[in-house]
């Protein structure tokens, strides 16, 4: 009996802290915060309820297994037993009790990155299975919550809703009266426009009395009066219930809205469809993939798997996926919970591992909003932009844009949560949009030279930097004359604040006219051999100053009392640059094995706060297994033991693992980078 229980104790650990259900992009994300699966409310990635509740029927009675329980409990209705929960790739996974039947229930996300066309397919589905019972139905009821923001006013929250038959299924939607599209250009917030399709061999919308009498006594005479207005769909014993979202319009590309991808060419029903037919095919590609990165893992580290599986979804539903007029495919990142942004670079940056293994072009995808922005009359800097709007508006840089109480520039960027910017794109070179205190020029400069070699280095197609070899020429000046001791100024952890001398930074500069010298070698350009020698020469003065100190220190005019993550140097060694020396890489690494906490290494001696992205760019440096599945083995244990119960955070307390901020980001996909050779 002892081994039985202590079975069941594995099988119901915690393995996250907010598990993901149905992801696909920032406007489609809903996860469960909770151990228990149906003692929880369903939320948004921002954490807003989203009321979705899931039951199997038996001759025992109705059973909950998704969803708050205590919301439907008046209805008759009993709790299932949850016995298991594991966590894949692609998949959430659990198992339960209700009565005597076994339920098995997996949440899919087929966000396979080696299929573009599938990854931007708006569909997930549940597939389940019920056994040891007579007779079984299984159904889920989606709430109207999911079409629309609490902040919209009451007025705006009319659902409308129907029923479409297709081949093989039907399909439920719901959808708001008013369609606000492109609207709500903000971090913590979704979609106010598109409809919701819930599909199965029997759908239906209802209002709640409905849903009181289907689960109570089993009645499907669904009404649809009630203020309160549901999608349902019901299955026999096994089967799948798809969820599909079809947002109409989905980014405003500086004045050209764009559908995603899947959508140019299909509707959301040709989604609902394929997944109806082609469910098992889609299951064995996510689960030989899944095999393949689990094996992958484990030569790292035992815990490093549980660290992948936890970003790999989260990472890639943080974009979406389109293409421009032209026909080039776009990768655009919502910065969630840091400002949301759209398109950031220093949120691509630490995030292209994850891309840069299975699918290059995606890359290029993040870099392209930026390059077509740095070239419009508005932006006159000799740096790289920050970002190109706010999701899902590329609008123009945001990031630092004026607010200085003139008329002049009185209201050209927005306030509240439900507005959209002005099209800063289309403002001529005299505006003076911006100010440079908050700008991170030396920041987005190297992360963009990086990117381009890094691009090539992993398909080896030069044609990419060759049409964007301008402006990387500027932007390399710009590192050669301010990057070795960058003056006062924000890299990405913004957060932390200015820092002038900023070390960490002059080594990303570094790295970068590295990475741009190798980038003209490739394209047989002589000056490769001049800006080789550039970096070099950097990278000795740089490793020279570090050698007085057991460790860098934080600045140049720090000492051994400071210290900072050198994450940056990550690039020089996956490049093959061979700026810097190995002994550096190893000095910097046994120190952070040493200095490192419970949940992991500090960011720098300033703060007890870490990056989780950064601690694998680390732990990447050395080649000793050892030292690096110690500097790793923090992060896994944060992922099980942190009070933290959000989609998972890259800022948190090392010492205590509390949230300092962001979650749900794309830059956990960097956590990938020990995959990189």
């Amino acid at each position: 009996m002892r081994n039985k229980n202590a079975r069941k104790y594995i099988a119901m650990q915690r393995k996250l802290p907010a598990y993901p259900l149905f992801v696909k992009d920032p406007n489609f994300s809903l996860w469960s915060a909770g151990d228990s699966l149906a003692e929880t409310d369903v939320k948004s990635w921002w954490g807003e309820r989203k009321p979705v509740y899931g039951f199997v029927k038996t001759e025992e009675g109705t059973f909950c297994f998704l969803g708050n329980f205590n919301d439907v409990k008046n209805c008759g209705v009993k709790r299932a037993e949850q016995t298991a929960v594991s966590v894949s790739s692609f998949t959430t996974d659990y198992e339960f009790k209700a009565g005597k039947a076994a339920v098995k229930v997996s949440f899919v996300s087929p966000l396979l990155l080696t299929d573009t066309e599938l990854t931007s397919m708006p569909a997930c589905y549940i597939n389940y299975e019920v056994k040891g019972a007579k007779s079984a139905e299984v159904s889920l009821f989606v709430n109207r919550r999911i079409c629309y923001n609490d902040i919209r006013e009451n007025s705006d929250k009319e659902v409308r809703g129907g029923v479409v038959r297709g081949k093989g299924f039907e399909a439920a939607f719901l959808g708001l009266k008013r369609q606000a599209y492109l609207s709500n250009n903000d971090d913590a917030i979704g979609a106010d426009w598109g409809y919701f399709y819930l599909a199965c061999d029997f759908a239906r919308v209802t209002d709640d009395m409905g849903m009181a009498a289907y689960l109570s006594a089993g009645i499907k005479d669904f009404s649809f009066d009630g203020a309160e207005k549901y999608m349902v769909a019901t299955g026999g014993k096994s089967g799948r219930i798809i969820m599909a979202y079809d947002d109409i319009v989905a980014i405003d590309y500086f004045g050209d809205f764009r559908k995603t991808l899947y959508l140019e060419n299909h509707t959301v029903l040709d989604a609902i469809e394929y997944v109806t037919e082609k469910g098992d095919e889609i299951d064995g590609r996510l689960a030989e993939f899944d095999s393949e990165l689990k094996a992958r893992a484990k030569t790292v580290s035992e815990d490093y798997y549980a660290i992948l599986a936890a970003s790999l979804r989260q990472s890639v539903a943080a974009h979406k996926t389109v293409r421009d007029k032209d026909g080039n495919l776009l990768f655009l990142s919502k910065e969630n919970c840091s400002n949301g942004c759209i398109a950031t670079v220093d949120v691509s940056y630490p995030s292209i591992p994850l891309f840069l293994l299975y699918n290059v072009e995606l890359v290029k995808g993040m870099m392209r909003p930026i390059l077509k922005f740095a070239d419009m009359p508005v932006w006159t800097y000799d740096f790289a932009p920050h970002d190109a709007g706010t999701y899902p508006a590329c609008c123009g840089q945001v990031y630092a844009g004026k607010r200085d109480g003139s008329a002049y520039h009185a209201n050209y960027t927005k306030d509240g949560w439900c507005q959209t910017h002005f099209p800063l794109y289309s403002l001529p070179a005299n505006f003076d949009a911006y100010d440079m205190k908050y700008q991170m020029p030396v920041e987005e400069c190297a992360n963009m030279l990086v990117m381009f070699a890094a691009c090539y280095r992993y398909d080896g197609d030069i044609s990419f930097f060759r049409e964007n070899k301008e402006v990387c020429a500027k932007w390399v000046e710009y590192l050669v004359k301010y990057g070795l001791k960058p003056e006062n100024q924000l890299c990405t952890d913004d957060f932390a604040g200015h820092l002038s001398n900023n070390l960490n930074l002059a080594i990303k500069a570094t790295v970068g006219i590295g990475a741009y010298a190798q980038l003209l070698k490739a394209d047989g350009d002589d000056g490769a051999d001049e800006y080789g020698k550039i970096a070099k020469d950097f990278a000795a003065e740089i490793t020279a100053f570090s050698a007085k100190f057991a460790h860098s220190p934080l600045t140049w005019d720090g000492d051994e009392n400071s210290f900072s993550l050198k994450y940056n140097l990550a690039f020089d060694k996956i490049l093959k640059l061979n700026l810097f020396p190995e002994s550096l890489y190893e000095s910097e690494t046994d120190y952070y094995a040493e200095i490192s906490n419970e949940f992991g290494v500090p960011l720098d001696s300033r703060k007890s706060y870490t990056k989780c992205d950064w601690i694998c760019w680390a732990a990447a440096l050395t080649d000793n297994a050892e030292k690096k599945a110690k500097i790793i083995a923090p992060l896994a244990r944060f992922l099980v033991a942190s009070p933290v119960r959000v989609p998972f955070t890259d800022w948190y307390d090392t010492q205590t693992g509390a949230q300092c901020g962001f979650q749900a980001r794309s830059v956990v996909g960097g956590c990938f980078i020990l995959l990189m050779k």
